[in-house]
């Protein structure tokens, strides 16, 4: 059998339209919609034409029969890592009503997996409407647009479950690459905007595992590996620079096949045989080959000692 592949309050607000429970064709998006698309989805979207969710902050493809993401894309700069802290007002998960049958947040309760997210909350600050003002957690009123930015990121559509000890957790690979993306990619001396996309994968759907809580079967499923590509397009050259990790979905650290963050690089190519996904494929043949077909791991790790 194929595989099955898996990869937020709504407030109104001009110039962004919510979905309201459809994903969407990128020809039925709105224009302010389109041109959040073009920031965060690069080198064409991996699964061709199908509907998606565009989220200030993303934008994700979902899927409501495993109610979890099957991948998000999103665009990273300095100015994004300005955002409040994860309290008060912005520390709640939030229902997505957009989502057939939404997760609750309730619904993790007592499974022993964390609410991971696929967009990371860190990424999710800056001045996005120009307004020369940012979010913070103590006035609901200073920036209603870049609150909801945060907001979404905290959508549980936007979550999956993730293993706090082995994978999202302090020492795990995932909370690894997330702090590397965060301090020494974006926050680093020679800070560099990234477009990264992130995913589960479940390998077999007839052994698919579901998360379950006191009152039974969730019917979320529970992703046994997960990826993120990072992307950079050299400003100099225009040519796009890789970085593709693929880490399994483990319940203890001894379980892991390495500490070394690096060593859970492969090239792209080999996130595209597990999902049957096609990234970059906007790319001429020849460009795309050159780009999936390594890891890049040097250049990557030069910037981990930066």
């Amino acid at each position: 059998m194929k595989r099955f592949i898996l990869f937020a309050v709504v407030i109104a607000l001009p110039g962004v339209q919510h979905p309201g429970n459809a994903q969407q064709l990128f020809s039925n998006l709105s224009a302010s919609e389109k041109k959040l698309y073009r920031e965060h989805v690069v080198g064409g979207q991996p699964d061709g034409n199908v509907p998606v969710y565009v989220r200030q902050g993303y934008v994700m493809r979902y899927n409501a029969t495993y109610r979890i993401p099957e991948w998000v894309c999103y665009h990273i700069e300095k100015d994004y890592l300005k955002g409040p802290k994860r309290e008060k007002r912005f520390s709640a998960f939030k229902t997505d009503i957009d989502t057939p049958d939404p997760v609750r947040t309730s619904d993790y309760t007592g499974t022993n997996y964390a609410r991971g997210h696929m967009a990371p909350f860190f990424a999710m600050g800056g001045d996005r409407d120009g307004n020369s003002r940012y979010s913070n957690a103590e006035d609901i009123h200073k920036d209603p647009y870049d609150d909801e930015t945060v907001y979404q990121a905290n959508y549980m559509s936007n979550i999956c479950p993730q293993d706090q000890d082995a994978l999202n957790g302090a020492g795990g690979p995932w909370y690894k690459l997330e702090t590397f993306i965060r301090k020494d990619l974006v926050g680093g001396r020679r800070s560099k905007e990234l477009n990264v996309y992130a995913g589960a994968i479940v390998s077999n759907p007839d052994q698919c595992k579901i998360l379950t809580n006191k009152h039974g079967a969730t019917g979320i499923a529970i992703p046994d590996k997960f990826y993120q590509i990072l992307i950079y397009q050299d400003k100099k050259t225009g040519d796009y620079i890789t970085g593709a990790f693929l880490f399994p979905h483990v319940t203890s650290k001894k379980d892991l096949p390495s500490k070394d963050l690096f060593d859970y690089m492969v090239p792209v190519d080999s996130i595209e045989k597990e999902t049957d996904l096609d990234f970059l494929h906007a790319l001429s043949a020849a460009k795309q080959k050159k780009t999936e077909s390594k890891t890049n791991r040097d250049f990557w790790e030069a910037l981990a000692s930066d």
